[in-house]
């Protein structure tokens, strides 16, 4: 029998942090490769009495995914398709397991659906992110728009439980909590960041791919045109029967400016033309369905962002998914060198991580939005780089610290905005989940109900308070 948990060495170091920057320790690591090691891994530390903190492919940015101590379960290895098959309603079904990332993943399903073209439509912009981690942050990617987050594509799953049994769960399983509160029972684990369970196995929902995708690239010299555009598309979008916009993107100057520093060796872009030094933001919109309806589309796209400023011979427009993915890459560049930023940044101060907002302001125009933070920063003396789905006002600050100053100053703006979000009735988390660095950083500013949920959980599947402590909840039983 093969040897399956490893002391932590200095070999293994690279698994005690993720993309936020975030780091921790632990005492030891595995890499099961099917649901028998896991349950093995779990006889094993459990006569330790051990933590165990489930890692994929370490591409979150809350620290979900890094150890306060005890045992690193890292599930990239169980990377395998189970099964595949296509429905008669034309969509289909393929059963993977957690540690499989997007980009073979696209891979596997290409090849199984040869004539009949599916796609899974979560769409991080991390292609090296898996299965497992997607679910366990319910994450939505830059086609939300149009498909909604990944839940909606997750038929069930197989969990294995603190104490080693494994249960199958399936969408539309009612789950009764001890306080009377009625849930789906695959709720209890998507978007619940590892706080109940393991996942060995998902079964995932395939749709047909779109006839034709269409990226558009517009360029406004002026942040507030670029804001007037999204504000515009927000009350008059246009439809079609059979096309529709899935993704509305918006970056600032400082985010094109970072990724035009790191272009030459970004292999996806670096090939995309430069950006004039007049242009202050950038609005990507993706466009779906029959390509006679997405012409139509854009045409009604251009004209909008010409009355707004944009000049359409200065636009990227492309067709094809070989094309779109460049300018996918370019959006997906934007937190890429930010975290790159951090990295640096933190060569001289390793207390500093990644500082950036997932909120979600429903009730504020875009512009106002727009204009409100990067008024507030200024005030504050901080860098930041702006980006994120635009047309949910649903933007990503990244605050580009210099020292430890900085960085306090950024927490301090974050925590600000965070209690005006929750006085709005905002959504102060939207989707990079909680983890243990926002938790931190937005103690007392998080929805009350989402965490007492959480925690009802967690006492109900994970009673022995095994599974990934530390994140949305805390560190002990019963909270922070």
């Amino acid at each position: 029998m093969r040897q399956l948990i490893f002391p932590m060495k200095e070999q293994y170091e690279e698994f005690l942090i993720d993309e936020s920057k975030f780091s921790g320790f632990a005492d030891s690591i595995s890499f099961p490769e099917s649901e028998e090691e896991i349950q093995e891994v779990l006889r094993a530390v459990n006569g330790e009495r051990l933590p165990v903190t489930i890692q994929g492919g370490k591409t979150g940015i809350t620290g979900a995914a890094v150890p306060e101590g005890g045992h690193v379960m890292n599930l990239s290895r169980m990377n395998k398709v189970k099964s595949s098959v296509l429905l008669e309603d034309g969509t289909g079904r393929i059963t993977v397991e957690p540690g499989i990332n997007l980009m073979d993943l696209s891979r596997e399903i290409a090849a199984a659906f040869r004539k009949n073209p599916l796609f899974w439509p979560p769409d991080p912009t991390e292609t090296s992110a898996t299965a497992g981690g997607i679910a366990a942050t319910n994450a939505q990617g830059i086609s939300r728009l149009l498909y909604g987050p990944a839940r909606t594509y997750i038929e069930s799953l197989r969990l294995v439980k603190s104490d080693g049994q494994v249960i199958t769960v399936e969408k539309g399983q009612k789950m009764t909590l001890p306080s009377g509160r009625v849930i789906d029972r695959i709720d209890a684990v998507l978007g619940k960041e590892g706080i109940t369970g393991v996942m060995s196995e998902l079964t995932l929902k395939l749709l047909p791919k779109p006839a034709g995708i269409w990226g558009i690239a517009f360029f406004f010299g002026q942040t507030k045109e670029a804001g007037r555009f999204v504000d515009i598309l927000r009350q008059h979008m246009p439809e079609c029967e059979n096309a529709a916009v899935a993704a509305v993107e918006y970056i600032d100057r400082t985010s094109m400016d970072l990724i035009e520093k790191h272009k030459g060796v970004m292999t996806k872009i670096k090939e995309l033309p430069d950006i004039s030094e007049e242009t202050e933001g950038m609005v990507y919109v993706e466009l779906h369905g029959e390509e006679d309806e997405i012409e139509l589309l854009a045409e009604s796209l251009m004209e909008t962002a010409m009355v707004c400023g944009s000049d359409p011979d200065e636009a990227w427009a492309v067709s094809g998914e070989t094309d779109v993915e460049r300018l996918r890459a370019f959006r997906h560049g934007a937190a890429e060198t930010a975290n790159l930023y951090i990295e640096e940044v933190r060569r001289n101060d390793e207390r500093i991580t990644k500082l950036g907002t997932d909120m979600v302001i429903s009730d504020m125009s875009f512009s106002d939005t727009l204009c409100n933070m990067t008024e507030e920063l200024k005030q504050a003396g901080l860098k930041a780089s702006i980006f994120g789905h635009a047309l949910e006002n649903h933007l990503h600050v990244n605050i580009l610290p210099d020292d430890h100053d900085d960085y306090e100053k950024g927490i301090a703006l974050i925590r600000k905005w965070a209690a005006q979000v929750r006085e709005r009735h905002g959504q102060v988390t939207g989707e990079h989940g909680i983890g243990k660095l926002k938790l931190r950083i937005l103690d007392g500013l998080l929805s009350k109900p989402y965490i007492e949920l959480c925690t009802e959980l967690k006492e109900e599947l994970d009673a022995g308070f095994v599974w990934n402590r530390g994140n949305i909840i805390g560190g002990k039983a019963g909270g922070v």
